[in-house]
Order: C-alpha cells, then structure tokens, then sequence
C-alpha cells in the first residue's frame, strides 16, 4: 500500500515528532513518502531518512496554482492509495486532489488547538474556503485532542463517523533513563544543589517563553536557589531578555537536544504556560518522566492531565499562581505526582495501533 504524509517541515515540531515516532512504530517505512511541504532542512532531516521513507520536499503555499499543479502532477504520478495530511485546515488542497485522482483514503489530521495566522479579510476567507475543502473531500478527519477538535468543527454532526480523537503515542521505555539526577545536571553543567525549573519547546509567541521569565524572576525574588533550563529550537533568542532581566547567571539554554528524556530527569519542575497547544508533547513527556508539573489552563491541557492535577493548572498569564504552585513543589512534592494509570492513555502501542489501524483500514 503506496502512503503519502504531508508536514510543515523536518524541523522539530510537534507535527514532525509525532511522525518520527510514528513512522518508528511501524518498523518499516519503505512504502510510505513524506511530503514536506517547505523546502528547509530542519534538526529532524537525517532522523526522518533513518526510517526508510521517502523524503519529497514540495513547496505549497496557501493559493499558488503553479505548486498546486506540482502536487497534482507528483500525486498522479505516484498513485498513492492514502494521502495523510497534517495541517490543518490547509489540508484543504491535496484532500481536494486527493478526492479528484480517486486516492481512496484522504486524512486530514488536526494536531493544533487553534489557528497559526494572524487573522484578516482575506487570511479568513482562505482559511474558511480550506476547511470546507477539508469537510467535503477528507474521508478522515482526525485531531489529537477533543478541545481541537471543538476549535474547528464545533458545528460538526455527532452522526459523522468521519471525526475520530488519536492522542500522542510515547514509548515509555524511552523514559528510562540509567544516569542518576545528579550525573545529569553534572554533564549539562546544572548546579547539583539546585532547584531546577525547566521548560521544553521552541523559541515561540505559543509557548509563551515571556512568562516563565517572569515567573523565574519572582521565584529568584522569593530567594530559592534555583536554575531555569530551557531546552528547544532557537531558545537561544531569549539570552538578551534574561541579561535584561539579570538572570544570564541562573540560566542554562541547551537549545535543540535529541535526548529530552534525558534532560527530563534533571528537573525538579516542569513550567508550560503555553497560551495554545494541540497536545502538548513536551508536558506529556515531562509526566511520564515523574516531573512534577506547573502549567497553564487551556483546554487541550486540562484534557491530558489527571483531575488531581487541575487545581494547580492556572491561566497562562497568572505570574502569581505559577509562582504559588512551584513554591507548593518545594514544599509538598507528594501533591503534584501523575498516578502511572492516568499515563496509560498515551501509550504508543494503543495509539499508534490506532492510527495504523485506521490508514491500512484494517
């Protein structure tokens, strides 16, 4: 069975990992293409090729009609018997030539919480005219959370079969790291004494990096001995703000790292004041890991956490509760710990057998 995926980049995104691990899940790729949909380079291209797949990079832009002539042209060519694309909305276009080359399976699979544009006059109208591309011509339409897909089709039917919820899939065993906390603060150059608040997650407006300074300042203020690590793409932009703010000394940036596992157990506390997710990765991650969580409110967030944990989840701008909450860690670690049971819900086996299940229909 010839299968095609569609992704914003080979950059390390939410997007990008989960297909990675997908695609690792699988064990062989040989039959499947990934169509990347830009033309860079990104942290996960050599990681993607280990897989087997097919890497095509084939720009699409939004309304471009000579690109969207390329993928009609490169979709015909192939033959594929399923098309998997994941973004979004602008998964319109090749769900519609999906539809009109007969790809018997079109997926259209949302793992945003809201939209990544600034709205306006013509913005909305593209993006209404690619979701009702999507509606009519997806046989599939996935999300990896239910508060995503209330974002885009809130109006749907409950009698459209097509609309299905897949969580993230992690592989536990890859959370069972041997080092010990204190090899691993000595090998990223952590104080071992220390009260480590970490945060994973590109340099982005969503991840919203301006709060945990804020929230680390105070904390500073409140005379913990305490380091913020942040780890991801281009984190190294926040150095000025952190010499603004006269924090360069309690910092670490580690930037891109392949082994956030690792990383993970070096914490004493995890801080995600995201203003938006799909499903969040990296706090999926950091729970599975036993690190005790600090974060923000939105739906998708409250819907991948344990009841227990909901009464310490605040607004993303709540400086204070933030605040409030790590000082409770410091205290009363016992309070934030994630019961095993609730982790099981994201277990690769059960999902990822999910997602096979519903691209080779079997």
């Amino acid at each position: 069975m010839k299968m095609c995926f569609l992704i914003p980049s080979v950059a390390s995104g939410g997007i990008e990992i989960y297909l990675l691990r997908f695609l690792r899940f699988l064990k062989d790729a040989s039959e499947i293409t990934v169509i990347v949909r830009n033309s860079d380079k990104g942290e996960l291209y050599h990681e993607y090729l280990e897989t087997g797949v097919h890497l095509k990079f084939l720009p699409l832009g939004y309304v471009n009609p000579l690109k969207i002539w390329r993928h009609y042209h490169y979709y015909k060519q192939q033959k594929f018997d399923v098309i998997c694309d994941f973004n979004a909305n602008f998964a319109g276009i090749p769900m519609f030539l999906g539809s009109i080359l007969n790809i018997p399976k079109r997926i259209s699979f949302y793992r945003q919480g809201t939209n990544h544009f600034q709205p306006g006059l013509i913005r909305n109208w593209v993006n209404r005219l690619m979701k009702w591309l999507v509606y009519r011509n997806a046989t599939n339409i996935l999300s990896n959370s239910q508060a995503a897909l209330e974002f885009f089709f809130h109006d749907r039917s409950i009698n459209d079969h097509r609309f299905e919820v897949l969580y993230n899939g992690f592989n536990f065993q890859d959370f069972e790291i041997v080092e010990s906390k204190s090899e691993i603060r000595r090998e990223l150059n952590i104080p071992v004494d220390s009260f480590v608040i970490g945060h994973i997650g590109r340099y982005d407006k969503a991840k919203n990096h301006e709060a945990i300074l804020k929230v680390f300042q105070e904390i500073i203020r409140e005379g913990l001995n305490c380091t913020l690590v942040l780890c991801g793409r281009d984190t190294e932009k926040l150095i000025p703000a952190l010499k603004e703010l006269g924090l360069e000394d309690k910092a670490i940036i580690l930037g891109y790292r392949n082994d956030v596992p690792f990383v993970l157990k070096g914490l004493d506390c995890f801080l995600f004041p995201s203003i938006t997710e799909g499903q969040p990765n990296a706090l999926i991650e950091a729970m599975i890991s036993g690190i005790p969580i600090v974060s923000s409110n939105i739906p998708s967030i409250k819907e991948c956490v344990p009841k227990q944990v909901e009464k310490f989840l605040s607004t993303p701008s709540d400086t204070e509760s933030h605040v409030r909450a790590i000082l409770n860690i410091v205290n009363n670690v016992e309070d934030f710990k994630i019961p095993v049971e609730h982790l099981r819900m994201f277990e690769s086996e059960v999902n990822f057998g999910l997602f096979k299940r519903i691209l080779y229909g079997k």
